[in-house]
């Protein structure tokens, strides 16, 4: 039996009264009683006639409370918990707040990021109630890491936002007694002095507040947050064995104790308020983050956009002809990507394969990497500069580097955008400047005789439209943005002009022009795929003409990406 303030002692003294109302049948009965009396009184205190101080139980709580809603399902998100960070709100030491006799007591690093400090418990709740599809540690993470490494991180680990946990308070402290200290006076003069130190006659407060923030991991800004606390102050009444042992503990007040006592203290009643900043992370995740997550603006704010670059010039080997710009075009347009204004792919989300690196296997393995963080609410940009052709099979195909042994390596479009698009993205952006169905160009390494073979089998109309189709088939809308066509048959062989005096690739100069600022007509500091479109196919024509040459450009943006805004604007 558990005594907890007036009512408890009030059985207890109930309890000594119904033994000395015994009728007293003769001396020895008496003496009996009087005998009996400091056994039975010894036998209550063994038996736990002690305060009120419970062993918390997680896992009774949530169900008694039920915390988790019936039918939960993991939030479809990926999370890294960070190190836990100390902010307190008092000060070490600290007395008299808020007219308490108060201790803080400061946690060393163990107690807050040990093998099973306060970091590890959070971990483990919120993986033991699947309240994500995944929450880990992020990698090489320490309390002192800063947010800007935590999110590069997080990112490499192809984790969606990361959970920045700070402890803001850590504290027990002293109220006041809780009206059963006239009890232990009573059992101090009229009992004994040792059954009084199990009256719990004191009232204690504890207060552990945990502040969580939530940040993407592709940019600056915080998503959400939230304070952890109880919803009503922890308070416990404790008696003087709890507080530690002082013959004359009756007649002090806590707050003249030292160090060892508050410690102890807080041992018993920490351990009750960790308990309940678990069960506050689980009512934020199921209730205030659930909401949230489902909008458009959380979705937005978690979006990644990410982009693979490739860059190769021809060596002019047969059958791969001569190129002069296409690394240095590639080169450009990653720094363009990262270095935007507005909606800039982060460097953790860049993949750049560029030059004697881009490789059949380096380009591969660049989607692979990529596909992991390329989720159903992403954006993903693929983009070529290079010599364009087509495969065996008659789908269009980007020349790569040529490894070591000898030989021309070429990839079809559709099979990296397999690898790139495993998990079905939001968006896809292509920009392509090559061409695939103009034998002789510089840009194009497909043979007449190719071109031929694809026509006899039947094969005509814009070899592009596959790609789109196939994209399209995953959910994924598409923006694609080329220098020229891939037609075969009627109106075939569009090339994609280099030009010295840009020192680019035609098509790439006046992409980076346009999304150096260039393209935007309305001057909203946005660069949207229409006006990229309209900005980069009027230039190319308009050179193209002067060079005598007819290059229009090909371009197709599903009707819901016409407004997308591209990383625009240069820092």
């Amino acid at each position: 039996m558990a005594i907890d303030g007036t009512a408890g002692v009030t059985g207890f003294a109930d309890f000594i009264r119904a033994i000395n109302s015994t009728t007293a049948c003769n001396t020895g009965a008496a003496v009996a009683r009087h005998l009996l009396l400091p056994c039975l009184l010894t036998a209550l205190v063994v038996l736990g006639a002690c305060s009120n101080v419970e062993t918390p139980d997680l896992k009774a709580d949530v169900e008694r409370e039920q915390i988790i809603p019936a039918g939960w399902q993991p939030l479809p998100l990926r999370v890294g918990l960070a190190p836990f960070r100390m902010a307190l709100e008092l000060d070490d030491k600290r007395y008299n707040v808020d007219d308490t006799q108060r201790w803080v007591l400061v946690p060393d690093g163990e107690r807050l990021n040990g093998p099973e400090g306060l970091h590890r418990q959070m971990l483990d709740t919120l993986r033991q109630y699947r309240m994500f599809e995944a929450i880990v540690p992020i990698d090489g993470a320490t309390p002192e890491t800063p947010r800007s490494e935590l999110q590069a991180a997080a990112l490499k680990q192809g984790l969606d936002l990361i959970i920045v946990p700070t402890l803001k308070r850590h504290d027990v402290g002293y109220i006041d007694s809780n009206g059963a200290y006239g009890w232990n006076m009573f059992i101090w003069w009229m009992v004994s002095p040792i059954f009084s130190w199990w009256i719990a006659d004191e009232d204690f407060d504890a207060h552990l507040h945990v502040d969580l923030r939530l940040y993407p991991t592709n940019r600056d800004e915080e998503l959400a947050g939230k304070r952890l606390q109880p919803p009503e102050t922890i308070i416990r009444s404790l008696d003087d064995w709890d507080e530690g042992f002082n013959l004359f503990s009756i007649f002090s007040t806590p707050g003249h104790f030292d160090e060892s006592n508050w410690q102890k203290i807080g041992g018993l009643l920490l351990p009750i308020a960790e308990n309940e900043a678990k069960k506050a992370a689980l009512r934020f995740v199921t209730t205030d983050l659930r909401q949230a997550a489902e909008t458009e603006q959380f979705k937005a704010g978690i979006r990644r956009r990410l982009a693979l670059v490739i860059g190769v010039d021809g060596t002019g080997q047969p059958p791969t002809p001569l190129t002069r710009f296409a690394t240095r075009d590639a080169q450009e347009f990653a720094a363009q990507i990262v270095e935007a204004r507005n909606d800039a792919v982060p460097e953790g989300a860049l993949r750049s394969v560029i030059g004697p690196r881009a490789t059949r296997r380096s380009v591969e393995q660049a989607a692979r990497d990529l596909a992991v963080l390329a989720r159903a609410n992403d954006d993903v940009i693929l983009y070529f500069s290079g010599i364009g052709s087509m495969d065996a099979r008659g789908e269009v195909a980007l020349m790569l580097a040529q490894p070591t042994s000898g030989g021309a390596e070429k990839i079809a479009l559709n099979d990296l955008l397999d690898l790139l698009l495993v998990n079905n993205p939001r968006t896809l952006t292509l920009l392509l400047d090559c061409s695939f169905t103009a034998p002789g160009d510089k840009r194009c390494a497909t043979t007449a005789d190719s071109l031929a073979a694809a026509r006899e089998r039947g094969l005509a109309g814009c070899r592009l439209d596959a790609v789109i189709e196939r994209a399209g088939a995953r959910g994924t809308s598409v923006i694609l943005l080329s220098a020229s066509s891939a037609k075969t048959g009627e109106n075939e062989g569009m090339p994609a002009l280099e030009i010295d005096d840009l020192s680019h690739g035609l098509f790439s100069s006046f992409v980076l022009q346009g999304l150096a600022g260039e393209a935007d007509a309305n001057r909203d500091r946005l660069v949207t795929a229409t006006e990229l479109r309209d900005y980069a196919g009027a230039k190319v024509t308009h050179i193209a003409q002067l060079e005598g040459v007819t290059q229009t450009g090909w371009f197709r943006i599903d009707d819901n990406r016409k407004g997308y805004a591209l990383p625009a604007w240069r820092r």
